[in-house]
């Protein structure tokens, strides 16, 4: 397992029409059983390619930069 991971936002945010309550605050690691699992031994990696989704992403989906610390917890970086 590696250290560092890109968590991507399931749904992405709407362009302005959410309440104030509507976080959508539920990250995962694949959004569908063809995406990739990103996983880097550096953070710097990591932050690469989390700007290069974010920038080919059309939506208003989030995308963040997790360092693992077991197989069940992380922290967000």
């Amino acid at each position: 397992m590696k250290e560092y991971a890109v968590q991507k936002q399931l749904v992405p945010v709407d362009n302005g029409t959410d309440p104030n309550w509507a976080k959508r605050q539920i990250w995962v690691y694949k959004l569908n059983s063809e995406d990739t699992m990103d996983e880097f031994d550096s953070q710097s990696d990591a932050e690469s390619k989390r700007d290069e989704l974010d920038s080919n992403d059309p939506t208003s989906r989030v995308y963040r930069v997790v360092r693992r610390i077991d197989q069940f917890t992380y922290e967000v970086v």
